[in-house]
């Protein structure tokens, strides 16, 4: 996560990011290759390093070439006809450019996936590219892994958010941040966040409060776009990954990657909440769940009183808050069992909600929920 991190071998928390990497991808290619809805998909890594690190552990770019090679090569996996797929990996230092260069070509079929390897300017490789991009017939995965803070721009996120078809991975480093917040170059990267904003935040906070406070903030009120970060220590510093996405189906799969990594809160590979459940059951219930699980229990009973709610509503409340449909449903259970869930229709089986994106991408009501005393 330091700029010179190739030089050595792969620190565990380099390692982590690397299997949220491969873990959102994994989920994402099966969403676009399975079937015909865009005729080109493009993985875009524009901070792509030299491929490897010294002990020859695969970075991002070969992590993403073997998970396309390995679907495309599992007869058992659904495979439209004519889906293109194009590889696209950048790096701006000549070495690790001509290193990467090197690895590709020793690791890479062209006969099932066309890759592009350049050696430019993060600005300059971004302009090139974001045409291919912005084109309606093209779904996109772009990794963004900066050193620092200054390359995702006001004007780069609202670009990729923009985008029809565009999932993004990107970082952002909460103590450079934290350490910079009064000058001038960190203003800059985040108008209208204040010294005085930062400076009130435990480090650990920050890229949650970024996240919620400055990205999702450059998302118009008319737009749908979903953000979830999730954050990693490595020694003293904290580094934030950023998910955003147009589509909720994208955001569950990105936290389901989440919550496999931190079955807690879902949100950082430390304890980011002060949870006493981190260090195991209690004696006291009270603290045997998470301020994170908590909170959203808290949420969605005042989200269910008094109206009654589709299944729908209940799965975008849920993805929208950062859980995943079956916290929603170990919740609604005990609802259910002290009598207190209201359902319409009134005679829906027992454990049954509905929460999937099988319903909502057709806007499907199937059952209205309610929480009466």
């Amino acid at each position: 996560m330091a700029k010179d991190f190739h030089n050595k071998p792969f620190d565990d928390e380099t390692v982590l990011k690397l299997e949220i990497f491969r873990g959102y991808i994994r989920e994402w290619l099966p969403v676009f290759l399975s079937r015909r809805s865009f005729s080109t998909i493009n993985i875009f890594d524009f901070f792509a390093g030299p491929g490897r690190d010294i002990d020859d552990k695969s970075g991002s770019p070969l992590i993403v070439i073997d998970e396309v090679k390995d679907y495309l090569s599992d007869p058992s996996r659904p495979h439209a006809q004519d889906v293109k797929i194009n590889l696209y990996f950048n790096d701006d230092v000549k070495a690790k450019y001509h290193n990467l260069k090197k690895a590709l070509e020793e690791h890479v079929d062209p006969a099932y996936v066309n890759v592009e390897v350049d050696n430019k300017d993060f600005t300059d490789a971004f302009q090139e590219k974001f045409k291919v991009m912005a084109a309606s017939n093209t779904a996109n995965l772009v990794i963004l892994d900066q050193s620092g803070v200054k390359h995702i721009t006001k004007d780069v996120f609202k670009r990729l958010s923009s985008c029809r078809a565009t999932d993004i991975l990107f970082f952002i480093s909460s103590a450079i941040i934290k350490r910079f917040a009064g000058d001038d170059c960190i203003g800059q990267y985040f108008p209208g966040i204040s010294k005085k904003q930062i400076d009130s935040l435990d480090k650990g906070h920050i890229h949650r409060f970024i996240c919620n406070e400055y990205y999702r903030k450059l998302v118009p009120s008319n737009k749908s776009y979903y953000l979830a970060p999730f954050s990693i220590k490595k020694g003293s510093n904290i580094y934030g990954l950023i998910f955003g996405s147009a589509n909720l189906q994208g955001l569950e799969k990105f936290l389901k990657v989440c919550w496999n990594k931190d079955s807690i809160s879902g949100d950082a590979n430390y304890d980011i909440d002060d949870d006493i459940i981190r260090n195991g059951k209690t004696l006291f219930p009270e603290y045997n769940i998470s301020q994170k699980k908590d909170d959203f229990r808290e949420k969605l009973f005042a989200f269910l009183y008094n109206q009654h709610r589709s299944n729908n509503d209940l799965y975008k409340f849920t993805l929208e808050y950062g859980c995943l449909p079956k916290h929603t449903k170990e919740i609604l259970r005990t609802l259910q069992k002290e009598q207190r869930l209201q359902t319409c229709p009134s005679d829906i089986k027992k454990g049954t909600f509905y929460l999937s994106w099988k319903y909502y991408k057709k806007q499907e009501i199937k059952a209205k929920f309610r929480i009466i005393e």
